[in-house]
């Protein structure tokens, strides 16, 4: 991308994501004018703002509100986290599970690529070997053949580890919340007991703003896939963690693939859930939904236009209602990124890990697309989205249930009075308001049409974790202590957790700080296209914080921030480096 596509791309979003702010804001609709009082002139009506499937500073709770993730119940599987095999290809090969996904690459369900040099917490951890220690990221791209009882794996599984790291990044789905997870494998390392935590959803979603996994656009210059990448890792060797260090785009784009699949999951739950309303008329919609997708997963075709007018009128009311100005996806993917561009293609060290903003993660995204009222092709997409929610082996037991082969074509007629019946139970039955679960759905089906109840998933064994602080606050961190506690307060030194610790701790590690925080402070003063770095605290986060986005440039506590940060550098005159990895690191050695 050339520079003045970037600083275009960075200005629209500045733009965009500052106008989306509002998007539970709508002005009451505006009395009709008399006859009287109009005028000849030409009038222009405000278009209202779309509103997004899920807002990036809708945090929700670091721990699930129900259920677990597909990565708990993958470990609980294996023995518990003490079992977790190493090293990380031990590990993928077990989630594998023998993979044969044959239409991806290598046949593997879980597709591995190698970024060295990547825009992740953990892009420092090799530093400055980031070639001889390249991070490892794999998504669940296919369902693995051995995959029996539970819910699918299919896009679900995502995880990143960095080999000379003790630290694990895992995303993964957790169909009883209808949520993304976020976890951590802490203590990862030979011979020591792994902990799974999960992590703080303020901080992690300041990058995944789409409550999702997330990965560049093409042609993911990042990853092994570029030739200039490959030939530096191939300096040191052939292989990392089992993936070739020299391959093409394929294994890239089935990871995107999956990334973009996954990312409208929350876009099917919100239409289940909120789109249908609620009610006789919700369960219904639902209903209809329901017996739709699974027509469609059975014969991949659309085969419910006799359900149309169960679905459609509920749509509509919801769209009225709740989005006038149209539903908005959010974007899974951040810009293309080359690593080595054009005079750093041989440089080393620190100093290739620069992230220039428009190019950095935590910023803004306009969405990927709004949906207005959804006519017919919008509902084939969102009942062919809620096929993909179901899993083959769920298919299969449905076929049996209704006395045919697994391999014949299902008597939806007796699916459909099932489905029916189960509908106009009191208060909807399976299909009341609530997000789309798969095994109690399938489980109160199967047992109407008389089949025994549906084989549980093993349950997760292991009692979640969060990474939480052991230090009260520190009173001498003043307002730094309001705006920069959720990412900068935790054990963990990534992002550097420089409020972290005790009275005397918090101040040494402000001052080591103080020329990267005076840096990031400033970049408030600039506008979006002539800054060379994302401004902290980043945008999204500064409504949950109390502050508003559109007066904070202007503001007494961004002053009062950057006056401190500059009493903590002693006076300094603000540093102007070209490149942000020149500044002194943000931590001490010992941090």
């Amino acid at each position: 991308m050339r520079a003045a596509n970037r600083a275009s791309v960075a200005m629209l979003a500045a733009a965009v994501a500052v106008a989306l702010w509002d998007y539970g804001r709508q002005a009451p609709p505006r009395a009709a004018e008399p006859a009287s009082a109009v005028r000849s002139e030409p009038r222009t009506t405000p278009s209202l703002p779309a509103r997004l499937v899920l807002a990036p500073d809708a945090y929700g709770e670091d721990l699930p509100p129900a259920g677990a993730s597909l990565f708990d119940q993958r470990v609980a599987a294996l023995g518990g986290a003490a079992a977790l095999p190493y090293p990380f290809e031990n590990l993928l090969q077990r989630l594998d599970g023998g993979g044969q996904c044959a239409d991806l690459p290598e046949g593997r369900c879980l597709v591995r690529v190698l970024i060295p040099i990547g825009r992740s917490l953990q892009r420092l951890a090799a530093a400055p070997e980031f070639f001889r220690h390249p991070r490892v990221v794999a998504a669940m791209a296919g369902e693995p053949a051995a995959h029996g009882p539970g819910p699918p794996q299919r896009d679900r599984l995502y995880l990143g580890h960095v080999g000379n790291s003790e630290v694990i990044e895992v995303i993964s789905y957790n169909e009883a919340a209808a949520r993304f997870e976020f976890q951590l494998v802490l203590d990862y390392r030979s011979g020591a007991r792994p902990r799974i935590v999960y992590a703080s959803r303020a901080l992690c979603l300041a990058c995944h703003q789409n409550h999702a996994p997330i990965f560049s656009r093409p042609l993911w210059q990042e990853t092994n896939a570029n030739p200039a990448v490959a030939a530096r890792l191939a300096t040191w060797q052939t292989s990392v963690e089992g993936v070739p260090v020299r391959r093409g785009i394929d294994l890239p784009g089935a990871i995107d693939a999956a990334v973009q699949r996954a990312n409208r999951f929350a876009l099917w739950q919100t239409l289940w859930r909120t789109g249908c309303g609620d009610g006789e008329r919700g369960a219904r919609c639902r209903a209809a939904l329901f017996e739709a997708a699974l027509r469609y997963r059975a014969t991949g075709r659309h085969e419910h236009a006799a359900l149309h007018d169960a679905i459609l009128p509920a749509f509509a009311a919801a769209w009225q209602t709740r989005w006038p100005g149209g539903l908005a996806l959010s974007d899974a993917n951040i810009p293309n990124r080359d690593p080595l561009p054009e005079g750093l293609a041989r440089a080393d060290g620190v100093m290739l890990a620069n992230i220039p903003a428009p190019f950095e993660p935590l910023a803004p995204r306009p969405p990927l697309e709004i949906w207005q009222l959804p006519d017919t092709g919008r509902l084939n997409e969102t009942v062919a989205g809620l096929a993909e929610l179901l899993g083959e082996h769920d298919l299969a037991r449905l076929r049996a249930a209704v006395r045919g082969h697994p391999s014949q074509t299902t008597d939806f007629a007796r699916v459909g009075d099932a489905i029916a019946t189960l509908a106009a139970a009191p208060g909807g039955g399976p299909f009341a308001a609530g997000p789309f679960r798969l095994e109690p759905l399938m489980t109160a089906l199967l047992t109407r049409l008389g089949s025994p109840e549906r084989e549980s998933a093993p349950p997760a064994t292991a009692t979640p974790e969060r990474d939480v602080p052991h230090f009260p606050p520190a009173t001498s961190a003043g307002l730094f202590q309001r705006y920069c506690t959720p990412c900068h307060q935790t054990p963990s030194s990534t992002p550097p957790n420089f409020l972290h610790g005790d009275e005397a701790t918090v101040r040494d590690r402000l001052r080591h700080c103080a020329a990267r925080i005076r840096y990031r402070l400033a970049m408030w003063q600039q506008q979006p296209a002539a800054r060379a770095k994302t401004p902290m605290p980043p945008l999204q986060a500064l409504r949950p914080l109390g502050a508003d986005p559109s007066s904070w440039a202007a503001s007494a506590e961004l002053a009062t921030l950057a006056a401190y940060a500059t009493e903590l550098a002693g006076g300094a005159p603000m540093p102007q480096p070209d490149n942000y990895e020149a500044l002194p690191p943000c931590l001490p050695a010992s941090g």
